[in-house]
């Protein structure tokens, strides 16, 4: 227990400390927006993605741009490949204390048909050199924009084609579920309705609840499926039946 007098001495330290956490810069660098949605002609082949510094101290960065692809269900990274199709300019920068640089992403690609295509800009920052006499670590961020590029005028097509009981990273059960896109354009999980239902052994409902696409957002993210392709989407949801089997309907948001 704290005396009166051991309690006096303390008030100085923690208003110092308080201070410190309310008054104390905020030492980032920021990206808006990290989804980028494109069309490979019109008003819609470019957009403007913007870096936000607000370090004190200056900053260079350097733009890369790969593409992306649908490997065992997933979204890989062709790190080995640099993009012909997508132009980020400037490719480049060198940001002051609390400045913001815009980049232009731009399709200078083909029309497409019947396809979409999908990319990874990414905006890395670049080690400086540190004087011979300080001792430093420094920490570079690396921030990925995934740009999607439509054809003008398709849709998607998506539809659940598997859904299963899976087990999280502690070993807890929670829904797994394959998406596949018959449509000629890709489409986003999180703009429908999603309806999960899981039954026991026995017939009976053990689990049953409606996401709504914010709620999607929050379990999944937005949930990038590219036409002509399957994805697997593990749901941050814990169900309550490890043995039980799955079933999932999936609806536009603007239905009942």
């Amino acid at each position: 227990m704290t005396t009166p007098f051991a309690r006096r001495a303390l008030r100085p330290l923690l208003s110092f400390l308080a201070l410190m956490a309310t008054t104390g810069p905020s030492l980032a660098l920021n990206v808006q927006p990290v989804v980028v949605d494109l069309q490979t002609a019109g008003r819609r082949t470019s957009a403007i993605v913007t870096l936000q510094n607000t370090f004190p101290d200056t900053v260079p960065v350097e733009v890369t741009v790969h593409p992306v692809n649908v490997v065992n269900g997933e979204l890989r990274e062709a790190e080995d490949v640099e993009s012909d199709d997508v132009l980020v300019f400037p490719s480049q920068a060198t940001l002051g204390g609390n400045q913001s640089q815009a980049f232009r992403v731009q399709w200078i690609g083909q029309p497409l048909e019947g396809e979409s295509r999908h990319f990874y800009v990414t905006i890395a920052q670049l080690p400086v050199a540190m004087p011979e006499s300080q001792n430093a670590i420094q920490v570079l961020h690396r921030f990925k924009v995934l740009v999607s590029v439509g054809t003008n005028g398709d849709m998607p097509s998506l539809k659940i084609v598997e859904a299963k009981v899976g087990t999280d990273a502690a070993g807890k059960p929670q829904p797994v579920i394959t998406i596949a896109n018959d449509g000629a354009n890709y489409g986003y999980v999180a703009t429908n309705r999603m309806t999960l239902i899981e039954r026991r052994g026995d017939g009976s409902e053990a689990y049953r609840k409606t996401f709504e696409p914010e709620e999607i957002r929050e379990s999944m993210g937005l949930g990038l499926v590219p036409s002509k392709a399957s994805r697997i989407f593990p749901i941050n949801v814990e169900l309550p039946d490890a043995g039980g089997t799955l079933s999932v309907e999936l609806n536009s948001a603007g239905s009942k």
